[in-house]
């Protein structure tokens, strides 16, 4: 509890150090947005395939509005942590963190949450162009399930950060942890509704994707943002949400400690 009162303290700062790297390397982030542009990619892939006709419900104006909403979805939910844990662990660079009385990852978070009203305003033109392209695609959400819509997506973007947090520290243990985290990766991919909505899928396949995390890291902020799921579903799968991000804080704290322990025997 002190661990966190003093971690909610320093955030302003932490805050102000992660504005003032992301200026130092605006170019950086820019490249990193730009690489998650895979939303427009698949956009234009089904909207191609309906062309004659709607699929499984989805017509181009609903394509259009899934995308669009999950591109926004995506760049609110992403984060780098596994890339910045496998780096320090790797050259050291985490021992000094480790000396001081914030937490490493509390830094890591405060870095990954500065950089989200400018990943918004790069989208923005882009979501105008969309729109410009796909009028009939409408508005996304009603004002009254936009809080419903930002929980959700706060809740798929802490699951995000605690997933890649359990990958970064298998870095005490192996060389590189990063081969095992692109398989998840491509899990991910799959199963998120990140390259086609998962109402696509066959009937027996949906049941399994409910049971695993990845809807809940993508699909259901972008269904809800989307408008296409609301009232009691939307409150149920935000449940659900919820339960994953508690699993997932538990694994990461375990990891992490084992690491630590790990990294501090061999005097590092």
């Amino acid at each position: 509890m002190k661990a966190l009162m003093r971690a909610l303290r320093a955030m302003p700062a932490m805050l102000r150090v992660g504005f003032a790297e992301m200026v130092a390397y605006r170019a950086e982030l820019v490249i990193w947005i730009l690489t998650a542009l895979t939303p427009i990619i698949m956009l234009l892939v089904w909207d191609g395939v309906a062309a004659n006709g709607p699929v499984g419900g989805y017509d181009r104006a609903a394509f259009a509005r899934y995308f669009t909403a999950g591109l926004f979805v995506r760049q609110l939910t992403s984060s780098w942590v596994v890339w910045e844990l496998n780096e320090s662990i790797r050259t050291g660079t985490l021992s000094p963190a480790l000396l001081k009385p914030i937490h490493p990852l509390a830094f890591r978070a405060a870095e990954n949450v500065v950089v989200l009203p400018f990943r918004l305003v790069v989208m923005m033109p882009i979501a105008v162009a969309l729109w410009l392209w796909r009028p009939e695609m409408g508005m996304f959400i009603e004002a009254r399930a936009l809080p419903l819509c930002l929980l959700s997506i706060a809740l798929a973007w802490a699951m995000n950060f605690l997933a890649q947090t359990v990958f970064g520290a298998l870095a005490f243990f192996a060389e590189q942890s990063l081969g095992l985290f692109n398989v998840w990766f491509s899990l991910w991919a799959l199963l998120s509704g990140y390259l086609f909505p998962l109402e696509l899928l066959p009937s027996w396949a949906r049941t399994i994707v409910w049971y695993l995390p990845f809807r809940s890291m993508l699909a259901v902020p972008t269904e809800i943002a989307a408008g296409q799921l609301g009232g009691a579903e939307a409150l149920l799968e935000v449940g659900v949400q919820a339960i994953w991000v508690v699993l997932f804080f538990f694994a990461a704290r375990a990891m992490w400690r084992a690491g630590v322990r790990r990294y501090e025997a061999f005097g590092a």
